[in-house]
């Protein structure tokens, strides 16, 4: 049975979290985190750190398993080139396969997932866990 209150109701939102810090934003409109200063409006960017161009791997793969070569994982790399060659014989799955292949040897480990609020805030899991 629903309960009536006297008052207006007010539609609560929960928090979005920074992806840099997790820090709660509470601002609706906010573009960037009040605590670090990060663009609140991405959550998923390209890692700086690689020693390889995702573009390039893209690129390569049109040999499958070529672009996984030119990142260095050789076992992935003959597994794709004999997994879709297999997959080109079984009729249409082949191509499907192939632009798997394409997209994992672009984007595999090169996107950065922002951190949960959770993670970024120690032992976050223990006290979710914990609470009596």
């Amino acid at each position: 049975m629903r309960s009536f209150n006297s008052g207006p109701e007010v539609a609560t939102v929960s928090p979005r979290f920074c992806s840099n810090c997790g820090h709660p934003v509470t601002v609706g409109g906010a573009r960037f985190c009040k605590n670090c200063g990060a663009p609140l409006g991405s959550s998923l960017r390209f890692r700086g750190d690689l020693d390889w161009k995702p573009w390039v791997a893209a690129g390569l793969s049109v040999i499958p398993g070529l672009g996984h070569l030119y990142k260095g994982q050789h076992l992935y790399a003959a597994l794709w080139f004999f997994g879709v060659a297999i997959a080109y014989s079984a009729g249409p799955i082949g191509p499907v396969l192939h632009l798997v292949c394409i997209a994992n040897a672009a984007f595999g480990g090169a996107i950065d997932f922002p951190r949960s609020p959770v993670a970024a805030s120690g032992n976050g899991a223990n006290k979710l866990t914990n609470r009596q």
